[in-house]
């Protein structure tokens, strides 16, 4: 789907939606100067267009469960489209892998896993080994920033980072 690239006003919608996903429609209207109508059919528009993927209530997991957080490096031993299929399909039908996110580099995936203990973790990854793969766990001692609290319009308008190497 080819879609009519972003505007400043468009921006300025994520960005409020980003912040506050219940935000009114006539309350956004307001932040971004249209008028309720045209502001709740760019709403639709960005839907439609897949830049709003939904609206989610931001839920301490942790504090709700008594849980932990592991994040797993997974590599592949044989990367072949079938083996990743079958990776993937495993973590689709997991409920307590929360994100997992294809990487470049030495490893394949990078996954963020809830569990209520060390033991609920090893059922977690016990599908996996049936696979060839090798992965290392890291306990999350303590998220310090996730994306649910992004700056949609900080993200894209950011200057990319100075260098202090000189060119000459």
């Amino acid at each position: 789907m080819t879609c009519a690239p972003l505007d400043p006003l468009d921006l300025q919608i994520l960005a409020a939606l980003a912040h506050d996903g219940r935000i009114s429609k006539v309350r956004l209207a307001e932040i971004t100067g249209l008028s309720p109508t045209p502001c709740a059919m760019r709403i639709e528009r960005l839907e439609r267009a897949g830049y709003i993927r939904g609206y989610h209530a931001d839920i301490d997991i942790e504090r709700l469960g008594n849980l932990s957080q592991f994040i797993v490096m997974a590599s592949l031993r044989n990367c072949t489209a079938e083996a990743a299929r079958q990776f993937e399909a495993i973590v689709a039908t997991t409920p307590n892998i929360v994100a997992c996110d294809a990487v470049s580099g030495s490893n394949d995936y990078a996954m963020r896993i809830f569990a209520r203990n060390v033991r609920h973790y090893h059922a977690t990854m016990a599908p996996f080994l049936t696979m060839e793969i090798d992965y290392t766990t890291y306990p999350v001692s303590k998220t310090v920033k996730d994306r649910t609290r992004l700056n949609v319009t900080d993200l894209i308008d950011a200057p990319p980072p100075s260098s202090s190497v000189d060119h000459d």
